[in-house]
């Protein structure tokens, strides 16, 4: 309940001038429910009283609808009828805007204030009162804001400078040519690593891909079908079952086979990787400030990107492909480990240490076993994105059912390339509802439900 501005002190120092009105105004809306009340003031100034009351939101709400209606009027009056026909109606549509944004500050304005009031009574450090800095803030916003956008939107010739960014031409050159010395540079220093690399990659990757392409396929699919039912019980063994046969009748066992190939070697490596990472990350927070910059570059940066250097340093093939796709998928794995060590309640560790384990003994037996449902989200998240990497690694010679998919992209194969896609989302789905029905527990025995 609000009192009258004269009984309650609270609200004469929150407001400073108007309090009278405040208290009516605020009455008017948690006794009688008018959420609607005008506030002259506000209609009369607009944005400046937001800035002024510290109404952020409400500034910018006025600040960008003004400016797109006054932007409107202007346009309808300085071009003639011939460059802008029908601009009778856009002027009168820009006043009806201006008008409508400008009474919708009005009508919203106490309400805000209201809201702004309740979280100053609960904490002091909200800032009240009548402003005479945040008007200037916003004055100086809107000097900034107005001129330069009114002239780009209606002046005939724009200045250049103005109309487009001034971009050092020779610079951006001059450091691409930087860069790209660096990764010749590199290429040429680091060949007996790279070649090392590439070795172990494809040693391992040729190996499964042996195993699951040259094997029988029937036996592939039984091994297949055997590990769907222990681990995750009979309803996604019937769907790995339909999904088996999908991939064999429309010719895409072998491929699908190369393709579970590469995603194992990189699942593999991300896990390698990613799971030391992660319990390193959430055992130091100095580690933690330095790599979630770079697992951020790694998730946002375009998955094109990744080719290059991979391309550069390992030609093409599988082993660029692998890599490439290693970059995109660990980060999940790195966050999610961590976030579930960072999860385990602080009394279990203290508990353990109380009973005088070790470090290494917390870890392995404590920590990792309750984030074991974090790290398995990882894993799950790591394989999905390796998937959805299939089809660019194609593009460098990574094979597998992308290379349908980017064949039937060249070529404008429609059907087929629907299909290879259909096949690619097959797999993912087999992989996450076997891993799912395995993390549930329902698994551990025969028959069980996903």
């Amino acid at each position: 309940m609000i009192e009258t501005a004269a009984q309650s002190k609270p609200l004469a120092a929150f407001a400073e001038h108007n309090a009278d009105y405040y208290a009516r105004a605020f009455e008017a809306i948690t006794r009688r429910r008018q959420r609607l009340t005008v506030n002259l003031a506000a209609l009369a100034a607009g944005p400046l009283w937001a800035a002024a009351r510290r109404l952020w939101s409400l500034y910018w709400f006025g600040l960008i609808g003004e400016l797109v209606a006054i932007i409107m009027v202007l346009r309808a009056s300085l071009f003639s009828s011939e460059e802008r026909p029908g601009r009778g109606g856009v002027m009168l549509f820009g006043l009806a805007l201006f008008a409508v944004v400008r009474l919708g500050q009005a009508l919203a304005a106490n309400s805000a204030y209201l809201r702004r009031y309740e979280r100053w009574r609960v904490d002091q450090r909200v800032a009240g009162g009548f402003g005479g800095q945040p008007l200037l803030v916003g004055v100086l916003l809107m000097l900034a804001i107005y001129p330069l956008t009114i002239y780009r939107f209606c002046s005939e010739q724009v200045a250049p400078s103005l109309a487009s960014f001034p971009a050092a031409t020779g610079f951006a050159r001059l450091t691409a040519r930087r860069i790209s010395d660096l990764f010749d540079w590199i290429t040429v220093e680091y060949e007996a690593f790279f070649d090392a690399v590439t070795t172990v990659i494809r040693t391992v990757l040729n190996q499964i891909d042996m195993v699951l392409v040259t094997t029988p396929w029937p036996v592939t699919g039984l091994i297949i079908l055997l590990i769907a039912w222990r681990l995750a019980g009979w309803r996604v063994t019937l769907f790995t079952l339909v999904s088996l046969a999908y991939l064999g009748l429309f010719g895409f066992w072998e491929k699908s086979m190369s393709t579970m190939a590469l995603v194992i070697t990189a699942v593999a490596m991300c896990m390698v990787f990613g799971l030391p990472l992660g319990i390193w990350c959430a055992k130091s927070r100095r580690v933690e400030a330095v790599l979630y910059p770079v697992l951020d570059a790694m998730q946002t940066l375009p998955t094109f990107v990744y080719l290059i250097p991979a391309i550069a340093f390992f030609s093409v093939g599988k082993t660029p492909g692998v890599l490439a796709t290693v970059i995109f998928a660990l980060p999940p794995m790195i966050r999610l480990t961590a976030l579930g060590i960072k999860q385990v309640p602080a009394h279990i560790i203290e508990a353990a240490t109380a009973f005088g384990a070790r470090p290494s003994q917390i870890l392995f037996k404590v920590e990792l076993p309750l984030a074991r449902a974090s790290i398995m989200t990882g894993v799950n998240q790591t394989i999905m994105m390796s998937l959805s990497m299939v089809v660019i690694a194609a593009l460098i010679g990574a094979g597998g059912l992308g290379e349908d998919v980017t064949r039937a992209l060249q070529f404008l194969q429609k059907g087929h390339g629907m299909l290879a896609g259909l096949a690619i989302v097959l797999c993912a789905m087999v992989i996450d509802r076997v891993l799912q029905g395995s993390h549930r527990g329902s698994g551990g025995r025969p028959g069980g439900e996903p």
